[in-house]
């Protein structure tokens, strides 16, 4: 049997079997480091992962390479090719004796090939690293095309005189199946596969040709007959099915977090490729979300992490194979083949092969190996969130009773993170503060630090080791998200439910207009015969300038920046404006400011104290509504690092400004951190943010350097107070001209602005107002498939503000019309 290899190359054994040992430990390492990237957001356990990943498939082609390079040794298959003969000594002593004795490579490691397509295959918990490497997934089939051919040449050089044919046979379906379910789940987590997936079967809609044909032919033999598009009592019966759908979604309180999560994972899965959703499905979103009783923000919030963390299972591992039912039978063959194998070889006689110690213990370790990762990840599928979903949904009483023993498992277990559940934070001055640059006049380890790291490009790792901060999400910000979001969602469902009832008076008009017997028994609709056509036409017109308007007030709620809080507490800002301040010095370069910017006979109205303020205010707004989304970001985030750093309380804080005060910061330095370190999450509306911020900092730089000089900058409230002390009666722009996009003093002026709200609680609630509205803003521009590629960096709070919104009706992925046209075949005087 077989056919004889090429010449026998150098011996090589001892690098196979550090590889192979070495390719077996990364197995063990990904499977349970694997889904450690989903909740951690810090540079170095990623880098850990990453690591592992990349190495992992570089050691097994590595090994198989070795063991390719080396296959005329093994089992003496270059006998008749001018191998050498010879004898090598294993550990311990042994001599390898076997029928083979001219080869310098034992046969087992004939059998150990297949062992490392099971590796290639990889552990259950990690197919992909990243979003761009499912795209690759025809790559990888070639990969396993090549990697198959290269596995089976070795096997068959090494049939004369193997023992273990059997068991090989064995472990080559188990690796070829686990090769095939990393590709078939990299191809279901590409783009195009989970389109795929999720896609609905195609709807023609109802039989236009069939209605049309059917109206000619009767037209044309002599029938008075007419389409109508009206259909009231059919828009009656699917609006009360719908209604009921909802209170059962609303009132069911029997499901648990997981099964919830399920059905809405099932229909707000297409938001990540991109498809759009219709009204139907968000009804039933917005009935659990906003109208069911002892929704909380932590309920809301884990809901939304279980179902973000099913699509992280269908992106980056092997979920759309594992919960299937040909993946539980594959698990099953490819659990009894390993068995079957560790059997075969315990029963080997090792010894009359000629089998040496050192490959027995390795062959016994990668045997027990396989098993034992097959074990966890059978462990680890039982305890999943799908199952669980599974399992209870089940009637069977068998699966019901295992469904109590998985939750009694999983309350015994710590229980983890689904996210990482912290927010990156970077802070512009002191970020400056700490990379002085080359105006510092000092030369501290902070300075000698930035100046390796520039010569060794390595700029950006540092930050994020050394200026990144990662502060965890508190309570008190998801609650004020998420009232915020319900707040919007709720006005704009009672507009929308407005829009619905012209739609039904439009539906029974034009009924009662076909029939105009029925206008008496209803005197609410319309009194006179001739008046039916005129409200007809005026309803239908309402309804679909309705349409319209309803799609712009969704709109309007996802595109405010800050606009929307700012005008709605115009009169109380306006109101809380100070005048009598002891430092006259603030208000006299703001009115310069204001004077510089009004018209030559609108500059004598500024005397009136309450024009004054409507500039001042005026001054405020057009800081959130006529800049761009980046400059309005840096303006707000340094107006309020100066605001929360340099204003003194009159007295203990209320508990309403000790609430927003922290979140506004906590926001303000996140949006910073996603506008600079994560820019392809603001690719939409950050515009030349980075060019705007690396002005702002040089020109940061540049001033505190000129300070350090003269004063002596004993904490970062020095630098802070030493910026707002500069004259700002000018415009920077008029100043400087436009060459530098930096908006350092235009953010200092804002705050002194800002400074001038005498009611610091006012002031507080509208700068965190501002950075809600900016964050939702940022959220719904960011495209479903930039949210998913982070889920696998730790996620982000911006993705989970994104879902939600989603959830709660909020965004442009619903489409307006809803529903089949009502349109009827009717033969008059029938």
């Amino acid at each position: 049997m077989g056919f004889n290899p090429p010449v026998p190359q150098e011996d090589s054994n001892w690098e196979i079997r550090v590889a192979v040992q070495v390719s077996l430990l990364l197995q063990i390492l990904l499977i349970f480091i694997g889904p450690m990237r989903k909740r951690t957001s810090h540079p170095v356990p990623r880098f850990i992962v990453w690591s592992c990943y990349l190495l992992a498939d570089w050691v097994a082609d590595l090994a198989l390479g070795l063991l390719l390079n080396n296959m005329g040794n093994i089992g003496g298959g270059g006998g008749g090719g001018g191998g050498t003969s010879s004898s090598t000594t294993f550990g311990g002593g042994n001599t390898d004796n076997s029928s083979s004795s001219s080869s310098s490579s034992p046969i087992i490691f004939a059998f150990w090939t297949p062992f490392l397509l099971l590796h290639l295959g990889g552990p259950d918990t990690i197919t992909a690293y990243s979003l761009e490497d499912n795209e690759l997934w025809l790559r990888h089939l070639i990969g396993l095309l090549f990697e198959l051919f290269s596995a089976c040449v070795i096997f068959f050089c090494s049939l004369r005189g193997n023992p273990m044919v059997h068991a090989t046979l064995l472990m080559f379906a188990v690796g070829i199946i686990k090769y095939g379910e990393r590709t078939y789940s990299l191809y279901s987590g590409s783009v195009d596969g989970f389109r795929a997936k999720i896609l609905e079967p195609p709807e023609p809609g109802p039989n236009y040709a069939k209605l049309m044909t059917e109206f000619d032919a009767k037209e044309k033999a002599g029938v008075d007959v007419e389409i109508v598009i009206a259909d009231g009592e059919a828009s009656k019966a699917q609006k009360e099915m719908q209604d009921k759908e909802t209170t059962r979604l609303v009132q069911q309180t029997d499901k648990s977090v997981e099964a919830r999560a399920y059905d809405l994972f099932l229909i707000f899965r297409r938001l990540f490729v991109n498809l759009i959703l219709s009204f139907k499905e968000r009804r039933l979103s917005q009935a659990f979300f906003l109208h069911r009783h002892g929704m909380t923000p932590s309920h809301a919030f884990e809901v939304v992490e279980v179902e973000l963390n099913f699509i992280y299972d269908m992106v980056y591992t092997k979920a759309s194979v594992a919960h299937s039912r040909a993946g539980w039978a594959l698990r099953c063959v490819c659990s009894a083949c390993l068995v079957a194998a560790l059997v075969v070889f315990f029963l080997l006689d090792k010894a009359s092969h000629g089998i040496a110690r050192v490959d027995v213990g390795i062959t016994y370790a990668l045997l027990l190996g396989a098993v034992a990762l097959d074990a966890a990840a059978l462990l680890m599928l039982l305890l999943s969130n799908r199952v669980a979903v599974f399992l209870e949904e089940s009637s069977s009483p068998a699966l019901a009773c295992l469904s109590r023993l998985t939750r009694k498992v999983k309350g015994l277990r710590l229980r983890t993170r689904r996210w990482a559940g912290k927010t990156s934070q970077l802070n512009l001055i002191g970020y400056c503060l700490g990379r002085p640059g080359r105006y510092s006049s000092k030369r501290g380890w902070r300075f000698w630090l930035d100046k390796v790291a520039h010569t060794l490009g390595v700029e950006e790792i540092v930050d994020d080791l050394v200026f990144i901060r990662r502060e965890p999400v508190k309570d008190a910000l998801l609650e004020f998200i998420f009232e915020d979001l319900k707040e919007a969602a709720q006005k704009l469902k009672e507009k929308e439910e407005k829009i619905i009832m012209v739609e039904e008076q439009e539906d029974v008009i034009m009924v009662e207009q076909l029939e105009p017997g029925a206008a008496q028994s209803n005197k609410l609709l319309v009194k006179e015969k001739k008046d039916v056509e005129e409200t007809t036409m005026a309803a239908a017109e309402a309804a679909g300038q309705n349409k319209v308007n309803q799609k712009e007030e969704i709109m309007a709620v996802c595109t405010r920046r800050g606009g929307g809080v700012v005008g709605h507490l115009e009169e109380k800002i306006k109101a809380a404006l100070k005048l009598d301040d002891d430092d006259k010095s603030s208000k006299k370069e703001l009115f310069q400011l204001i004077l510089e910017s009004v018209k030559e006979e609108d500059k004598k109205d500024l005397n009136d104290s309450n024009k004054f303020k409507d500039k001042l205010l005026e001054l405020i707004l057009q800081s959130v509504t006529d800049k761009d989304f980046d400059e309005s970001l840096l303006l707000w985030h340094v107006a309020t690092d100066l605001l929360s750093r340099l204003k003194p309380q009159q007295g203990p804080a209320t508990q309403d400004t000790a609430c927003k005060q922290p979140i506004a910061e906590t926001v303000s330095e996140y949006m910073l951190y996603l506008l600079i370190k994560q820019p392809g999450m603001m690719s939409t509306t950050g515009g030349i943010g980075l060019l705007r911020y690396r002005d702002t900092c040089e020109e940061a730089r540049r001033f505190l350097g000129s300070m350090e000089a003269s004063w002596v900058i004993d904490n970062p409230e020095d630098a802070r107070r030493m910026l707002v002390s500069v004259n700002t009666s000018l415009p920077p722009a008029e100043v400087k001209g436009d060459r530098s996009k930096s908006v350092l003093f235009d953010a200092v002026i804002l705050a002194k602005a800002l400074m001038e709200v005498a009611d610091e609680e006012l002031r507080w609630q509208v700068v965190a107002g501002v950075w809600g509205e900016m964050l939702t803003y940022a959220a719904a521009k960011c495209p479903g498939s930039t949210h998913v590629r982070q889920l696998s960096r730790g996620g982000e709070l911006i993705t989970l503000v994104w879902f939600l919104m989603a959830h709660m009706g909020l965004g442009d992925m619903y489409q307006i019309q809803e529903g089949d046209a009502k349109a009827k075949l009717i033969v008059k005087g029938q």
